[in-house]
């Protein structure tokens, strides 16, 4: 589907509205919305698609469409597990500011001081080493491999401190943006190396259980998760056809698997100062620093920004074997969306779904 037609489809449906009281309806904002993706799925072919919209410190609505398994039609639903994808660096990169409030760590720290035999080859020497800040903004200047390896081939992935002596340094880190999925591999490595605790044992007791979400296994799915995890797709002449499942070895950079629902309440969080029901993971002025432009890029901590007008935006796309992903929420407002499809290379689709959700949501 084409970009401007299916943004003018979306638009039309929002200016026919009538009224700003008709406008500002929630149930209106799903209807549409449930049209709009039905259509999708039967033009495209994608399996299905998980929403899940957010307005102040609430998720008003989650809904999911299409079918988790094609060829035995098993219906998507809200608590369907997809994997993440890159979408799960905002995460990662709030286990760092944890452990940067708890006096840790400091961003600007050289992050060979916490990788210990697993130090990389930057440019230390030249006193411009790698920084935590430089890695989670992609502006370390390294270059490293991933290695994906399908699930039924038996073959464990390499280990993160096995990836540190492959990664070698390009450039100067601070002066180019360089999206860098290894480098967020070396922040996994050091929250372990910190914390003392697994990069997942980490992740669940810091951040997903104080966000009120059960799962313990975002990347080894318990045998309850796998339950609900949608198998994985890639679109072929408008058809789904089943993809390798896969693992990364740079898993801390997003080969994590959590439902729509569950990454919408650390959205919540981003939107309302660290804080989701009154439990905080972050202060505030640790959510402002990751949703600063670094480097004079478009990237913060974690996250793309814009700004438009007196607004900022932060948005991520995610993408794995059989998976995509987008979120984007707006700051002043208080507003989001999270989007989730199993099938591969539709990332278009989703941002497109989410500029007009959120456009409607911030009428409301």
């Amino acid at each position: 589907m084409k970009k401007f037609t299916l943004v003018l489809c979306f638009t039309l449906l929002f200016l026919s509205w009538q009224s700003p009281a008709q406008m500002a309806h929630s149930e209106e904002i799903k209807k549409i919305l449930s049209e709009k993706i039905d259509s999708i799925l039967k033009e495209t072919g994608i399996p299905s698609i998980s929403i899940s919209l957010i307005k102040g410190d609430s998720i008003i609505w989650s809904e999911a469409f299409g079918y988790t398994n094609v060829k035995k039609k098993i219906p998507a639903t809200s608590a369907t597990i997809y994997s993440t994808g890159s979408n799960f660096k905002f995460v990662t990169a709030t286990a760092v500011m944890q452990l940067a409030e708890a006096g840790k760590l400091k961003l600007d720290d050289p992050i060979n001081r916490y990788l210990g035999s697993s130090a990389i080859d930057d440019f230390s020497s030249d006193g411009n080493p790698v920084t935590f800040r430089h890695l989670l903004s992609h502006h370390s200047g390294l270059k490293g491999p991933i290695e994906i390896v399908p699930l039924w081939e038996r073959r464990v992935p390499r280990s993160l401190d096995s990836i540190a002596p492959q990664i070698t340094a390009e450039e100067q880190p601070g002066t180019k943006f360089k999206y860098c999925n290894h480098c967020y591999a070396m922040v996994g490595l050091a929250i372990e190396r910190i914390s003392n605790q697994s990069f997942e044992e980490y992740i669940v007791d810091k951040i997903l259980e104080p966000l009120d979400i059960d799962s313990k296994g975002p990347i080894a799915p318990t045998p309850k998760m796998v339950e609900e995890l949608a198998l994985p797709y890639v679109l072929e002449n408008k058809k789904a056809v089943p993809e390798h499942q896969s693992r990364f070895d740079v898993f801390p950079a997003g080969d994590i698997y959590l439902s729509g629902p569950e990454m919408a309440k650390f959205l919540i969080a981003q939107l309302n100062g660290g804080e989701y029901k009154r439990k905080s993971i972050l202060k505030k002025s640790s959510i402002v620093q990751m949703q600063e432009p670094q480097f004079g890029s478009n990237y913060g901590l974690g996250a793309r920004v814009f700004k438009k007008g007196d607004k900022t935006y932060l948005y991520h796309t995610g993408q794995v074997p059989g998976f995509s992903t987008y979120f984007e929420i707006e700051t002043s407002s208080r507003t989001g969306v999270y989007l989730a499809s199993n099938a591969g290379g539709v990332q278009d689709i989703l941002s497109e779904i989410a500029e007009v959700s959120l456009k409607m949501l911030i009428e409301l």
